[in-house]
């Protein structure tokens, strides 16, 4: 509507022939959206600033948490010891957060607050981009569960994610009543976080794990356990024992203190995850960090974290710092001017992180000192990047897919069936007919999993079932990870076994076109095996929505016109659908605008000039939105 609308005020001014019509209408737009920028930002501020900043639980229920809502700034320190020695820093903001708190900081700080649409859904549009931004208008910075840790919970607070996540490792979250997050906020929807921090505390509220949540330039991301133990003396009076306090004017949020023995707490764990173009995907990384909530061990310049990579050899290959700039900051506690001061000095930076790392990588890159790898496929554990709408929208293909062949399998047999990690967390088991009834030592198991969201848009390409196996599964032998796959699955020789053993069915009848234009998409006569598999699909004339064949074979036909149009890029196909229907707007308004002011008598009217252009006008919009309603409509029963 908003296009239409915009697009025929447009066309009335053209026709209108206004002087320098364009010029003024380009200009008018620029000063609109600055405008428009300048008085949200400045409105943000002023409720950031002037607002009370008393915390406000957004729960009704008594809680008990550790710690309380803290800023802490820091400085980022990299530095490469071998095989090249190289050295840069940055800095940004960090928010603490007890895990399970809800709350309210004002307008300034909100975590997990449900009224702001903080993440985008799995292949979300740029549409929610616009919403989200403008959800934010509310609070300044924010930090929700969405985006930490495995994707795929919407609508869970930090605690359940937290619990979801240790239940999906094995793990007990009861051993861990209590956590501490620490993460870099949102600013109006936009986040870079190369590391966030997991702190669990036992029953006796003494550090004891930590999770590490590592995020690469592609946003992926591997969040790694530690079972951390004290590397320093015994702290000589250890804060579990200061009094506990209420958050919030209510009383229905009490704090703890921490009570761990020591000042630094450490441990190891394997970097199974690209996180640099210039290092390979494993290595032995030694870790030393602070409990954040122990007041005495922050100090300006304190190591808050250490990260040092090893070399096979023991020596140190590449170490990280993060430092404390100063005592962490109590946002209740602070005036209007310190907030000020904040805001100017920390935001800009977190917003930065993404754009700094790259011209740093770049710039050691054409300085010849490194070469810089190319990303390999995640491996089992890890996170892939965010999956795209036309990905999303062809993996329930592939799942129908193996749970038919699964279905025509004559042995006992169970197929787990992981799909890609950027966008859910669920694991399906399908069964054999025969499974059923059998005992446990004459079942053949296997899993397989996607390790890359694309490759869902690649296996609907191969002709047979055989070589989409042989090419996925096969390592790709990439520098940084030469064992990498695309598909792994734990028993090929089985897989392929149940996939060989269904044949598809005959297309029905009315999927004649659909077969016509599935043959265009490929650019011959031969169509793949997962073409023939949709082409079998039952059909549901009475359902008012696309068939599965008519889905099928629209995400087709994108998936080919990008490969052959828009060098694969889906944004760069969106640009070119969104310029394409801008143009048909366009001949649909001069194809109705000449017969329709021919032939009106409007000017016969002793009307007032302005008052028949508005007919005009009224007359011409009133066609135009038929029209496009009509070829809607047409549209909608020709993907039926």
């Amino acid at each position: 509507m908003f296009t239409d609308t915009t697009l025929l005020v447009l066309y009335l001014g053209h026709t209108a022939q206004i002087p320098f019509f364009w010029t003024k209408a380009l200009g008018t737009g620029v000063v609109l959206v600055l405008l428009v920028t300048t008085i949200s930002l400045l409105t943000m501020l002023a409720r950031a600033l002037f607002v009370s900043r008393a915390l406000v639980s957004l729960s009704d229920k008594n809680q008990t948490v550790l710690g309380k809502p803290l800023l802490f700034p820091v400085n980022f320190t990299h530095m490469r010891l071998s095989p090249v020695k190289d050295k840069f820093s940055n800095r940004f903001l960090l928010i603490g957060s007890p895990v399970g708190l809800r709350c309210r900081v004002g307008n300034l700080l909100a975590i997990d607050d449900k009224t702001l649409d903080v993440s985008p859904p799995p292949g979300g549009d740029s549409r929610s981009v616009w919403r989200r931004m403008a959800s934010h208008l509310s609070c300044w910075f924010s930090v929700d569960a969405v985006r930490l840790l495995h994707r795929g919970d919407h609508g869970v607070d930090l605690r359940e994610k937290l619990d979801n996540f240790l239940r999906s490792q094995n793990e007990d979250p009861a051993k861990w009543p209590y956590a501490y997050s620490l993460s870099v906020p949102q600013f109006m929807g936009w986040s870079r976080s190369v590391v966030s921090w997991w702190y669990l505390y036992n029953e006796a509220r003494e550090l004891d794990v930590l999770i590490l949540e590592i995020n690469n330039s592609y946003w992926e991301k591997r969040n790694i356990i530690i079972r951390v133990q004290p590397t320093s003396d015994k702290l000589a009076a250890p804060s579990g024992s200061a009094p506990a306090e209420y958050l919030d004017t209510r009383h229905l949020v009490r704090s703890l203190p921490t009570a761990s023995r020591a000042k630094f707490y450490g441990g190891d764990w394997h970097k199974y995850i690209f996180a640099s173009p210039f290092e390979k995907v494993d290595g032995v990384v030694s870790q030393r960090m602070m409990d954040p909530l122990q007041a005495c061990a922050w100090t300006s310049n304190a190591s808050f974290s250490n990260m040092t990579t090893l070399e096979e050899t023991g020596e140190v290959r590449m170490a990280t710092r993060l430092t404390c700039v100063g005592a962490p900051i109590d946002p209740t506690q602070m005036n209007t001017w310190d907030v000020a001061k904040l805001l100017f000095q920390w935001t800009l930076p977190g917003m930065l992180t993404t754009l700094e790392i790259i011209f740093k990588a770049l710039k050691i890159r054409f300085s010849g000192k490194m070469k810089m790898n190319s990303k390999p496929p995640v491996r089992t554990g890890s996170v892939g990047r965010h999956v795209t709408k036309l990905e999303l929208n062809l993996e329930p293909f592939f799942r129908a897919y193996l749970a038919r062949c699964v279905e025509a399998y004559p042995d006992p047999v169970q197929l787990t069936y992981l799909p890609c990690r950027s966008f859910t967390n669920d694991t399906i088991h399908m069964r054999s007919p025969s499974y059923h009834g059998k005992e446990a030592s004459s079942v053949r198991y296997l899993t397989v999993e996607p390790t890359d969201p694309a490759f869902y848009t690649r296996i609907i390409n191969y002709l047979d079932v055989k070589t989409a196996l042989t090419q996925e599964t096969q390592p790709t032998g990439h520098t940084a990870d030469p064992t990498a796959q695309r598909l792994i699955v734990s028993d090929v020789p089985l897989l392929t076994s149940i996939l060989d053993s269904q044949k598809m069915g005959t297309s029905t009848p009315a999927s004649w076109k659909h077969r016509h234009l599935l043959s265009f998409s490929r650019g011959s006569s031969t169509l793949s095996f997962m073409d023939e598999f949709a082409l079998s699909i039952s059909l549901t004339p009475s359902s008012p929505q696309p068939s599965p064949i008519a889905r099928y074979t629209s995400f087709s036909l994108r998936l080919s016109t990008t490969r052959r149009a828009a060098f694969n890029s889906q944004r760069l196909l969106s640009l070119y659908t969104f310029l394409a229907s801008s143009l048909l707007r366009w001949l649909v308004l001069e194809g109705l605008s000449r017969p329709l002011f021919s032939c009106a008598k409007f000017s016969s009217l002793q009307l007032d000039p302005k008052h028949i252009l508005f007919l005009e006008a009224t007359v011409l919009g009133l066609g135009y939105f038929l029209v496009m309603r009509g070829l809607s409509v047409l549209r909608d029963w020709a993907l039926r």
